[in-house]
C-alpha cells in the first residue's frame, strides 16, 4: 500500500507504483486516509474508494478477476486473508507462484 498525502503527489505515486494491483491511500496514514485508490500496471483505475475494507475488497478482486498472481513479498499472507476471511477457497489451485526444484514444486 502505498500513501499520497496531496492531489498533486498522485502523478509522483503512479510512477512508483508496482505492476501488480496495489493500494493507494490519501492522506497521512494509510489507516486514517481519507480515501483510497486502486492502481494497475501504474494506472489507477478506481480513485474514489471511501474506506479501507472496501479498498481491500476491491484489491483482492483485482486480483482474482484478472487471475494476476500475489507478489512474492506477501504471497503467504494474502493467501491466508483470501482463505480466512475473504472466503475464496478455490478446489484446486493458488494464487501463490510455485518456485520448481528438481523434486518438482515447492508447496507450502
Amino acid at each position: 500500500m502505498q500513501n499520497s498525502r496531496q492531489v498533486p503527489q498522485v502523478n509522483t505515486v503512479k510512477k512508483k507504483m508496482p505492476p501488480k494491483p496495489c493500494l493507494v491511500s490519501v492522506g497521512d496514514s494509510w489507516l486514517t486516509a481519507g480515501r483510497y485508490m486502486l492502481g494497475i500496471d501504474g494506472v489507477i483505475v478506481c480513485d474514489d474508494i471511501p474506506t479501507l475494507l472496501l479498498g481491500l475488497g476491491k484489491l483482492f478482486a483485482a486480483y482474482y478477476n484478472f487471475n494476476i498472481s500475489y507478489p512474492l513479498e506477501v504471497t503467504g499472507l494474502l493467501e491466508f486473508i483470501q482463505r480466512c476471511f475473504v472466503g475464496i477457497n478455490p478446489d484446486r489451485g493458488s494464487k501463490i507462484q510455485w518456485w520448481c526444484t528438481s523434486k518438482g514444486p515447492v508447496s507450502y
